[in-house]
């Protein structure tokens, strides 16, 4: 396994266990967080620049949705980038509203061998949906 994909599987590991300051700990300072969740439905989506805003992130993404299924699967190397397909399904918390989306989400590498960005996009119709009132 490279050190890349090995990276992202820890990333992945510390995410299931809720483990914000280890995520973080695997992260370039400049990291840069997309997600293609609606930003006007989902304060977790849009662009995310820096760790302070990536603890942003979390924090949204964990007092909007409670995760009742993530799998991160089929896993490729291209160069400097890790790119992978998330399942992920849950409740939106605040309407009680199921998703489920489907997702890429592409790690892209710097020399000294963390992520500098982290996009995930696909379908977040279901996810932007359950969040609506």
């Amino acid at each position: 396994m490279s050190n890349q994909l090995s990276t992202v599987q820890q990333i992945y590991a510390c995410f299931a266990q809720g483990d914000i300051p280890g995520i973080l700990a695997n992260l370039a300072e400049e990291v840069t967080f997309f997600n293609g969740a609606d930003p006007k439905v989902a304060p977790f989506g849009g662009t995310f620049h820096g760790k302070n805003e990536v603890i942003n992130f979390f924090t949204a993404l964990g007092r909007s949705l409670q995760t009742t299924h993530f799998e991160p699967s089929n896993f490729r190397e291209a160069g400097n980038q890790v790119i992978n397909e998330v399942q992920h399904d849950g409740i939106a918390i605040h309407t009680g509203k199921p998703f489920s989306v489907k997702t890429v989400f592409t790690w892209t590498f710097n020399e000294q061998g963390l992520p500098v960005e982290w996009k995930g996009v696909g379908d977040f119709t279901s996810m932007n949906d359950a969040l609506l009132n």
